[in-house]
């Protein structure tokens, strides 16, 4: 078998496609099996046959036999798992109210501002109807959870409360479980808040973008220059009664180096931090990247992933840092992720006038409609929707091509319908940073897998010893 494996198509074997991750010495030390998303470490005695194999060049006999083994070089049909044009539509489990359709602050790059989704606050009626459409597009699941965005929801929060209360109420009765996540600039939070996010199933995001000489420069007040004194504020306050359910949203403009930005993070203590490249034109600060702008992030990720380690190593607390964590868990599972998230499938979105749309970033923008929360959703719409410009990555033009389509599940739509030049492939300028932040995160998994499994636990939030006999997937001979 190993002499027919030389000769590529002889037994029907073949070789899956893969990403290598070279040391110093340019060597092949593991790779990342893009078909089964599995990290496979290469013995040292063959990893410069490897090397050759896995690009393209000799394969020597002893290369396909441990190619052989691991099931790399195979007899298995090549994988694919497009839906084509007309995929499943699921059970809606989760929806997005804008609840005040406004905003109190002039984020610079504000993606609402873009594409003018404002449109005043939800009135009550039109918030029980929307309830009586979840509730109804929920079926069967066991679980629902009530997003609020899309401008500040605090500036509406008299009918927060009053959702919250009939909400809870209806899936009380219908034996549901019902959570809430909330995105807020924090600038309203007070301890009449403070204390309803802490009493009711809230998990919180704030959206912060790092210290106050980088966050003043973009998120910027209707009547005042500056807003990070008031954002750091309601920050305290909720880290104060709930910081596992807190989560501060950063949003990475030109010229931000990640490193300032993690060190703010841990200096106020943040449990979980997300950041995220910002969309946009030139004046915005969402130009495509040059190399610089690629090397100064590829450098601080290694930097932050290398503290992350040194921190797990140390027993310190840990922040949860997405993206990497989010990739982290991904390969642990190991599962293809072929969507890049719920939209028009799972996940929808309501404006305040009660429209749907296929999440909330899609608000308000022309030709997206699926109806209205009176009439119920067009699933035909939904169907093309996510058969066209959400397709999954197997269908979806540059996604199926690339190494991390798997692990990244094919960028934001909403993205590449206002700031893309072609609404079914994603917004390209975006790409380059996150192949950048899974490259991290796949190395960061092989540390940590080589140092102790279990800090993978520790990483994630949990007690490393309440999994006795812990075994981790989504890895070969690491």
């Amino acid at each position: 078998m190993i002499k027919d494996a030389l000769k590529n198509e002889n037994n029907g074997l073949r070789l899956r496609p893969a990403h290598t991750f070279l040391n110093g010495k340019g060597v092949c030390v593991f790779f990342y099996d893009i078909e089964r998303t599995l990290i496979i470490e290469v013995p040292e005695n063959i990893r410069v046959d490897i090397n050759s194999a896995l690009g393209g060049g000799k394969m020597t006999a002893s290369a396909a036999k441990w190619l052989i083994e691991e099931d790399m070089l195979t007899a298995s049909k090549p994988v694919t798992r497009a839906q084509g044009a007309k995929p499943y539509l699921p059970a809606v489990t989760d929806i997005s109210l804008d609840i005040s359709g406004d905003c109190n602050l002039q984020c610079n790059y504000c993606f609402e501002k873009d594409i003018k989704s404002r449109t005043g606050p939800m009135s009550e009626d039109t918030m029980l109807i929307a309830l009586d459409f979840i509730f109804k597009e929920s079926m069967d699941a066991e679980a629902i959870t009530l997003h609020f965005g899309s401008g500040e929801p605090l500036l509406n929060f008299k009918l927060l409360k009053k959702i919250v209360k009939e909400a809870g109420e209806r899936a009380k009765r219908l034996g549901k479980n019902i959570s809430y996540d909330l995105t807020t600039n924090a600038t309203l939070v007070d301890n009449e808040a403070q204390a309803f996010f802490r009493d009711n199933p809230f998990n919180i995001r704030v959206s912060c973008d790092g210290p106050e000489r980088i966050h003043d420069k973009f998120r910027i007040g209707r009547f005042e220059a500056g807003t990070y004194s008031k954002t750091e504020r309601g920050i305290k306050l909720l880290l104060a009664v709930m910081p596992e359910r807190l989560a501060v949203n950063t949003v990475v403009s030109s010229g931000t180096r990640l490193t300032d930005l993690w060190k703010w993070a841990k200096e106020m203590g943040l449990r979980h931090y997300l950041t995220i490249k910002v969309g946009g034109t030139l004046e915005t600060g969402g130009a495509p990247a040059g190399k610089k702008e690629l090397d100064y992030y590829r450098e601080d990720l290694a930097f932050i992933c290398a503290d992350i380690l040194d921190d797990l190593k140390a027993g310190c607390p840990v922040v949860d840092y997405q993206p990497v964590t989010k990739i982290i868990r991904r390969l642990m599972l190991p599962y293809p992720v072929t969507r890049f998230c719920g939209v028009a499938g799972t996940y929808l979105g309501v404006a305040s006038n009660g429209d749907i749309y296929p999440c909330f970033r899609h608000l308000g923008l022309n030709g997206y409609g699926l109806g209205n929360v009176s009439k119920g959703a067009d699933n035909d719409k939904r169907q093309v929707y996510l058969g066209r410009e959400a397709a999954d990555v197997d269908t979806r033009k540059g996604c199926r091509e690339c190494w991390a389509r798997y692990l990244c599940g094919g960028a934001c739509y909403a993205d590449t319908v206002v700031y893309g030049k072609d609404k079914l492939m994603p917004y390209s300028p975006h790409c380059d940073f996150w192949r950048v932040e899974i490259s991290a995160a796949i190395k960061l998994y092989y540390e940590i897998l080589q140092t102790d499994p279990s800090y993978c636990l520790t990483l994630l939030g949990f007690d490393k010893n309440n999994f006795p006999g812990l075994q981790v997937s989504g890895t070969t001979g690491c």
